[in-house]
Protein backbone atom coordinates (compact mmCIF):
# COMPACT_ATOMS: atom_id res chain seq x y z
CA UNK A 1 0.00 0.00 0.00
CA UNK A 2 2.74 2.09 1.03
CA UNK A 3 4.29 2.22 -2.85
CA UNK A 4 0.86 2.45 -4.63
CA UNK A 5 0.74 5.65 -2.16
CA UNK A 6 3.86 6.77 -3.21
CA UNK A 7 3.30 6.26 -7.01
CA UNK A 8 -0.57 7.90 -6.89
CA UNK A 9 0.89 11.17 -4.97
CA UNK A 10 4.20 11.51 -8.17
CA UNK A 11 1.57 10.95 -10.69
CA UNK A 12 -0.96 13.97 -9.15
CA UNK A 13 2.24 16.31 -8.85
CA UNK A 14 2.98 16.18 -12.90
CA UNK A 15 0.00 18.51 -13.75
CA UNK A 16 1.15 20.75 -11.47
CA UNK A 17 4.22 21.06 -12.98
CA UNK A 18 2.97 21.42 -16.34
CA UNK A 19 1.02 24.29 -15.17
CA UNK A 20 3.96 25.89 -13.54
CA UNK A 21 6.28 25.22 -16.67
CA UNK A 22 3.40 27.12 -19.16
CA UNK A 23 3.58 30.00 -16.26
CA UNK A 24 7.35 30.19 -16.81
CA UNK A 25 7.21 30.02 -20.66
CA UNK A 26 4.29 32.52 -20.63
CA UNK A 27 6.23 35.14 -18.44
CA UNK A 28 9.20 34.50 -20.84
CA UNK A 29 7.24 35.16 -23.98
CA UNK A 30 5.55 38.49 -22.76
CA UNK A 31 9.24 40.12 -21.31
CA UNK A 32 10.69 39.41 -24.69
CA UNK A 33 7.74 41.03 -26.47
CA UNK A 34 8.20 44.10 -24.31
CA UNK A 35 12.27 43.92 -24.11
CA UNK A 36 12.38 46.66 -26.93
CA UNK A 37 9.92 49.09 -25.66
CA UNK A 38 12.00 49.22 -22.28
CA UNK A 39 15.54 49.90 -23.74
CA UNK A 40 15.83 53.47 -23.52
CA UNK A 41 14.28 53.73 -19.89
CA UNK A 42 16.77 50.79 -19.37
CA UNK A 43 19.71 53.10 -20.30
CA UNK A 44 18.29 56.02 -18.55
CA UNK A 45 18.85 54.14 -15.94
CA UNK A 46 22.17 53.38 -16.33
CA UNK A 47 22.88 57.44 -16.86
CA UNK A 48 21.12 57.68 -13.75
CA UNK A 49 23.12 55.28 -11.45
CA UNK A 50 26.64 55.65 -13.03
CA UNK A 51 26.11 59.49 -12.10
CA UNK A 52 24.83 58.86 -8.58
CA UNK A 53 28.07 56.81 -8.19
CA UNK A 54 30.23 59.15 -9.16
CA UNK A 55 28.96 62.02 -7.24
CA UNK A 56 28.80 60.57 -3.91
CA UNK A 57 32.02 58.04 -4.13
CA UNK A 58 34.90 56.71 -6.06
CA UNK A 59 35.72 52.78 -6.69
CA UNK A 60 38.74 53.31 -4.43
CA UNK A 61 36.53 54.64 -1.23
CA UNK A 62 35.29 50.99 -0.80
CA UNK A 63 35.25 50.42 2.61
CA UNK A 64 34.26 46.66 2.78
CA UNK A 65 33.38 44.14 0.79
CA UNK A 66 31.20 40.97 1.71
CA UNK A 67 32.47 37.72 -0.25
CA UNK A 68 29.43 34.74 -0.47
CA UNK A 69 25.64 34.85 1.03
CA UNK A 70 24.88 35.39 4.66
CA UNK A 71 22.27 32.62 6.42
CA UNK A 72 20.04 33.42 9.60
CA UNK A 73 22.23 36.39 10.08
CA UNK A 74 21.69 40.42 11.25
CA UNK A 75 24.03 42.21 7.97
CA UNK A 76 24.07 46.12 8.94
CA UNK A 77 25.55 48.68 6.77
CA UNK A 78 26.53 51.68 8.78
CA UNK A 79 26.57 55.41 8.10
CA UNK A 80 29.48 56.10 6.05
CA UNK A 81 30.09 52.72 5.11
CA UNK A 82 30.71 52.05 1.61
CA UNK A 83 30.09 48.25 0.59
CA UNK A 84 31.22 47.69 -3.19
CA UNK A 85 29.94 43.84 -3.88
CA UNK A 86 26.18 42.84 -3.99
CA UNK A 87 24.62 41.77 -0.51
CA UNK A 88 22.31 38.34 -0.68
CA UNK A 89 20.98 36.91 2.12
CA UNK A 90 18.74 33.76 3.03
CA UNK A 91 16.94 35.17 6.40
CA UNK A 92 17.58 37.22 8.96
CA UNK A 93 17.81 40.94 8.43
CA UNK A 94 19.59 43.72 6.55
CA UNK A 95 19.56 47.26 7.39
CA UNK A 96 21.97 49.82 4.84
CA UNK A 97 22.56 53.36 6.27
CA UNK A 98 25.63 54.07 4.40
CA UNK A 99 26.58 53.15 0.42
CA UNK A 100 26.31 49.32 -1.32
CA UNK A 101 27.89 49.16 -4.66
CA UNK A 102 25.75 46.56 -6.10
CA UNK A 103 22.68 44.53 -5.79
CA UNK A 104 20.73 43.45 -2.68
CA UNK A 105 18.89 40.06 -2.84
CA UNK A 106 17.27 38.77 0.25
CA UNK A 107 15.20 35.07 0.71
CA UNK A 108 12.79 34.92 3.34
CA UNK A 109 14.40 38.13 5.60
CA UNK A 110 13.18 41.56 6.25
CA UNK A 111 15.39 44.63 4.22
CA UNK A 112 15.47 48.52 5.64
CA UNK A 113 17.19 51.01 3.34
CA UNK A 114 17.84 54.48 4.83
CA UNK A 115 21.08 55.14 2.56
CA UNK A 116 21.97 54.20 -0.64
CA UNK A 117 22.02 51.39 -2.78
CA UNK A 118 23.63 51.75 -6.89
CA UNK A 119 21.89 48.17 -7.95
CA UNK A 120 18.70 46.75 -7.94
CA UNK A 121 16.97 45.27 -4.98
CA UNK A 122 15.06 41.84 -5.05
CA UNK A 123 13.16 40.59 -1.90
CA UNK A 124 11.40 37.37 -1.47
CA UNK A 125 9.14 36.47 1.28
CA UNK A 126 10.26 39.26 3.03
CA UNK A 127 9.60 43.00 3.94
CA UNK A 128 11.57 45.69 2.30
CA UNK A 129 11.31 49.64 4.39
CA UNK A 130 12.46 52.58 2.59
CA UNK A 131 13.48 55.20 5.09
CA UNK A 132 13.13 58.95 4.44
CA UNK A 133 16.95 59.41 3.27
CA UNK A 134 16.70 56.05 0.95
CA UNK A 135 17.92 55.76 -2.30
CA UNK A 136 17.84 53.30 -4.68
CA UNK A 137 19.81 53.23 -7.96
CA UNK A 138 18.13 50.34 -9.86
CA UNK A 139 15.05 48.05 -10.19
CA UNK A 140 12.86 47.01 -7.26
CA UNK A 141 10.98 43.76 -7.08
CA UNK A 142 9.19 42.45 -4.13
CA UNK A 143 7.37 39.51 -3.73
CA UNK A 144 5.58 38.01 -0.86
CA UNK A 145 5.35 40.59 1.76
CA UNK A 146 5.07 44.19 2.87
CA UNK A 147 6.69 47.11 0.99
CA UNK A 148 6.47 50.50 2.91
CA UNK A 149 8.26 53.91 1.72
CA UNK A 150 9.46 57.18 3.20
CA UNK A 151 7.71 60.55 1.66
CA UNK A 152 11.07 61.85 0.98
CA UNK A 153 12.55 58.15 -0.27
CA UNK A 154 14.01 58.84 -3.82
CA UNK A 155 14.08 55.42 -6.92
CA UNK A 156 15.38 55.66 -10.04
CA UNK A 157 14.48 52.04 -11.80
CA UNK A 158 11.04 49.81 -12.09
CA UNK A 159 9.57 48.88 -9.08
CA UNK A 160 7.31 45.89 -8.84
CA UNK A 161 5.33 43.99 -6.32
CA UNK A 162 3.69 41.07 -7.22
CA UNK A 163 1.69 41.20 -3.85
CA UNK A 164 -0.10 44.31 -5.19
CA UNK A 165 -0.64 43.72 -9.14
CA UNK A 166 -0.66 40.50 -10.32
CA UNK A 167 -1.37 41.84 -13.84
CA UNK A 168 1.93 44.01 -13.65
CA UNK A 169 3.52 40.74 -12.82
CA UNK A 170 2.58 39.08 -15.62
CA UNK A 171 3.39 41.34 -17.95
CA UNK A 172 7.19 42.78 -16.56
CA UNK A 173 9.29 43.16 -19.18
CA UNK A 174 12.85 44.01 -17.80
CA UNK A 175 15.66 41.50 -17.77
CA UNK A 176 15.88 41.18 -14.55
CA UNK A 177 12.14 40.23 -13.95
CA UNK A 178 12.67 37.47 -16.50
CA UNK A 179 15.88 36.04 -14.46
CA UNK A 180 13.72 36.39 -11.05
CA UNK A 181 10.96 34.56 -12.12
CA UNK A 182 13.16 32.20 -13.79
CA UNK A 183 14.81 31.76 -10.45
CA UNK A 184 11.94 32.03 -7.79
CA UNK A 185 9.79 29.10 -10.14
CA UNK A 186 12.97 26.70 -9.96
CA UNK A 187 13.54 27.16 -6.09
CA UNK A 188 9.82 26.64 -5.56
CA UNK A 189 9.69 23.40 -7.73
CA UNK A 190 12.59 22.32 -5.98
CA UNK A 191 11.26 23.05 -2.58
CA UNK A 192 7.69 21.33 -3.74
CA UNK A 193 9.52 18.36 -5.25
CA UNK A 194 11.74 17.53 -2.00
CA UNK A 195 8.89 18.18 0.14
CA UNK A 196 6.11 15.95 -1.82
CA UNK A 197 8.67 12.80 -2.89
CA UNK A 198 12.24 13.03 -1.19
CA UNK A 199 12.65 9.84 -1.45
CA UNK A 200 12.51 10.22 -5.31
CA UNK A 201 14.93 12.92 -5.57
CA UNK A 202 17.08 11.61 -3.20
CA UNK A 203 17.71 8.29 -5.11
CA UNK A 204 17.81 10.98 -8.52
CA UNK A 205 20.83 12.61 -6.62
CA UNK A 206 22.91 9.32 -5.50
CA UNK A 207 22.18 8.17 -9.36
CA UNK A 208 23.46 11.25 -10.61
CA UNK A 209 26.21 11.33 -7.80
CA UNK A 210 27.83 7.71 -8.92
CA UNK A 211 27.07 7.77 -12.60
CA UNK A 212 27.34 11.10 -14.05
CA UNK A 213 28.92 9.99 -17.00
CA UNK A 214 26.21 7.01 -18.24
CA UNK A 215 23.24 9.52 -16.45
CA UNK A 216 24.23 12.14 -19.21
CA UNK A 217 24.88 9.46 -22.28
CA UNK A 218 21.13 8.32 -21.63
CA UNK A 219 19.87 11.60 -21.27
CA UNK A 220 21.31 12.73 -24.75
CA UNK A 221 20.05 9.80 -26.45
CA UNK A 222 16.49 10.48 -25.01
CA UNK A 223 16.34 13.85 -26.29
CA UNK A 224 17.65 12.98 -29.87
CA UNK A 225 15.19 9.85 -29.78
CA UNK A 226 12.06 11.63 -28.48
CA UNK A 227 11.39 14.13 -31.45
CA UNK A 228 11.29 10.73 -33.79
CA UNK A 229 9.10 8.79 -31.44
CA UNK A 230 6.86 11.65 -30.51
CA UNK A 231 6.38 11.86 -34.80
CA UNK A 232 6.12 8.27 -34.61
CA UNK A 233 2.99 8.40 -32.42
CA UNK A 234 1.62 11.98 -33.68
CA UNK A 235 1.47 9.76 -37.09
CA UNK A 236 -0.57 6.90 -35.98
CA UNK A 237 -3.45 9.21 -34.21
CA UNK A 238 -4.91 6.71 -32.28
CA UNK A 239 -1.54 7.40 -29.87
CA UNK A 240 -1.63 11.11 -29.51
CA UNK A 241 -3.03 10.49 -25.80
CA UNK A 242 0.26 8.46 -26.09
CA UNK A 243 2.34 10.82 -27.39
CA UNK A 244 0.97 13.68 -24.40
CA UNK A 245 1.58 11.38 -21.82
CA UNK A 246 5.34 10.67 -23.05
CA UNK A 247 5.82 14.56 -23.60
CA UNK A 248 4.29 15.04 -20.16
CA UNK A 249 7.05 12.41 -18.63
CA UNK A 250 9.97 13.59 -20.48
CA UNK A 251 9.27 17.51 -18.91
CA UNK A 252 8.64 15.85 -15.59
CA UNK A 253 11.87 14.21 -15.69
CA UNK A 254 14.14 16.92 -16.88
CA UNK A 255 12.45 19.38 -13.74
CA UNK A 256 12.99 16.39 -10.99
CA UNK A 257 16.50 16.13 -12.43
CA UNK A 258 17.38 19.40 -12.65
CA UNK A 259 15.67 19.29 -8.85
CA UNK A 260 18.96 16.89 -8.04
CA UNK A 261 21.61 18.54 -10.03
CA UNK A 262 20.75 21.53 -7.58
CA UNK A 263 20.09 19.71 -4.57
CA UNK A 264 23.31 18.54 -5.58
CA UNK A 265 25.10 21.86 -6.04
CA UNK A 266 23.93 23.97 -2.83
CA UNK A 267 25.39 20.91 -0.81
CA UNK A 268 28.12 21.41 -1.79
CA UNK A 269 28.02 25.21 -1.70
CA UNK A 270 26.59 25.82 1.89
CA UNK A 271 28.82 22.80 3.36
CA UNK A 272 31.39 24.82 2.01
CA UNK A 273 30.69 28.48 3.12
CA UNK A 274 27.95 27.74 5.91
CA UNK A 275 28.02 24.39 7.31
CA UNK A 276 26.15 25.20 10.56
CA UNK A 277 23.09 25.94 7.95
CA UNK A 278 23.15 23.13 6.17
CA UNK A 279 20.36 21.83 5.66
CA UNK A 280 18.16 20.42 3.33
CA UNK A 281 15.60 23.29 2.52
CA UNK A 282 18.62 25.74 2.56
CA UNK A 283 21.04 22.87 0.37
CA UNK A 284 17.65 22.94 -2.62
CA UNK A 285 17.28 26.76 -2.39
CA UNK A 286 20.97 27.76 -2.71
CA UNK A 287 21.37 25.26 -5.11
CA UNK A 288 18.59 26.59 -7.38
CA UNK A 289 19.45 29.93 -7.24
CA UNK A 290 23.45 28.88 -7.99
CA UNK A 291 21.83 26.96 -11.20
CA UNK A 292 19.33 29.40 -12.48
CA UNK A 293 22.35 32.18 -11.93
CA UNK A 294 24.94 30.19 -13.80
CA UNK A 295 22.53 29.33 -17.03
CA UNK A 296 21.78 33.13 -17.33
CA UNK A 297 25.69 33.65 -18.43
CA UNK A 298 26.45 34.44 -22.04
CA UNK A 299 26.72 31.47 -23.90
CA UNK A 300 28.26 29.05 -21.22
CA UNK A 301 25.18 29.58 -19.61
CA UNK A 302 23.11 28.00 -22.40
CA UNK A 303 25.71 25.00 -22.69
CA UNK A 304 25.66 24.43 -18.54
CA UNK A 305 21.74 24.40 -18.55
CA UNK A 306 21.57 21.61 -21.35
CA UNK A 307 24.25 19.48 -19.89
CA UNK A 308 22.91 19.46 -16.25
CA UNK A 309 19.02 19.17 -18.05
CA UNK A 310 21.17 15.88 -19.72
CA UNK A 311 22.71 14.74 -16.74
CA UNK A 312 19.59 14.94 -14.22
CA UNK A 313 16.96 13.38 -17.55
CA UNK A 314 19.79 10.18 -17.60
CA UNK A 315 19.63 9.63 -13.92
CA UNK A 316 15.88 10.13 -13.75
CA UNK A 317 15.44 7.18 -16.08
CA UNK A 318 18.40 5.39 -14.46
CA UNK A 319 16.57 5.31 -10.96
CA UNK A 320 12.83 5.14 -12.93
CA UNK A 321 11.84 8.19 -11.95
CA UNK A 322 13.14 7.73 -8.24
CA UNK A 323 11.76 4.41 -7.51
CA UNK A 324 14.72 2.59 -7.02
CA UNK A 325 18.56 2.69 -6.20
CA UNK A 326 20.60 1.99 -9.57
CA UNK A 327 23.99 1.54 -7.93
CA UNK A 328 24.97 1.21 -4.35
CA UNK A 329 25.88 4.40 -3.00
CA UNK A 330 29.60 4.94 -1.51
CA UNK A 331 27.99 6.67 1.83
CA UNK A 332 24.78 6.57 3.60
CA UNK A 333 22.27 8.62 1.97
CA UNK A 334 21.43 11.85 3.75
CA UNK A 335 17.65 10.76 4.38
Amino acid sequence: MHKVSRKQRFTLTLPGLMLLAAFLIGVGVEALQGETLTASAAEATGKIRVAGKAALQSPTDCSKEHRGPSFNSAVVVISGEVVCSDLTSFGGSLAIYGMVEGNVVMFGGNVVIDGMVNGNVTLYGGNLTLGDDAQVNGDIHECGGIWTEGSSSRRHGSALSCTNSLGTLLTGVSGTTIRFWFTLVWIMLGMLLTFLLPEHVMLVRTTVKSKMGRSFALGLLSVLLAPAILAVLVGLIISIPLAILVTVGLIAAWTLGTVAVGWIVGDYIVRSVAPQYSTHLVQVIVGMTALTLAESLPTVGLWFAIGSGLVGLGAVLLSRFGTRLYSPPSDPLPL
